[in-house]
């Protein structure tokens, strides 16, 4: 049932993508930590998606049509998610920091169940991470380090530039 969900998102945001509705999309959270690390059990979607304000409710639309129950949801000025789409089990977060917009155009396409997903970089996860600051989002940044698939010395200057601290054992 997730994947379907996510297919089917996936198959929204593409054609999107491509009619220039919006700017591109990647796959975050703990479903991209796994793309990285072993596996952990997830019961949602998060996406990432670069969209201007005029297009948010042709994307929500877009969900609905696809036959995903999707709303917009707005959070507060200092909230962490200013932006999201929910839809069933996915989250669509809205980029609204530069940080996001580069993990967007900086994603890799993964092979995920069969098909080529545009997945945040292990660098660029783990600032997503940390800005996040939730204890899973913790766990999943000592797993992505774990991993050695993190180019250290790029996630160094990505924490500095974003102005976030990596743990002691992040970057040597």
């Amino acid at each position: 049932m997730l994947l379907q969900k996510l297919n089917q998102a996936l198959d929204v945001l593409t054609a999107l993508r491509n009619d220039g509705r919006i700017g591109g999309f990647a796959l975050v959270g703990g479903l991209a930590v796994s793309a990285w690390s072993p596996p952990r059990a997830t019961m949602y979607v998060d996406l990432l998606v670069r969209v201007e304000a005029d297009n948010l409710q042709h994307l929500v639309q877009a969900l609905c049509a696809a036959g995903m129950n999707a709303v917009l949801r707005r959070g507060g000025f200092d909230g962490p998610v200013p932006c999201l789409i929910r839809a069933d089990a996915l989250d669509i977060i809205v980029a609204t920091k530069q940080y996001e917009a580069e993990a967007i155009e900086q994603s890799i396409a993964v092979n995920i169940a069969g098909r080529a997903i545009p997945v945040a970089s292990p660098e660029y996860l783990i600032i997503l991470k940390l800005k996040a600051g939730g204890p899973r989002d913790l766990l999943d940044v000592q797993e992505l380090l774990a991993a050695n698939l993190v180019d250290r010395v790029l996630l160094a200057g990505l924490a500095t530039r974003y102005r976030v601290e990596l743990p002691r054992e992040g970057v040597e």
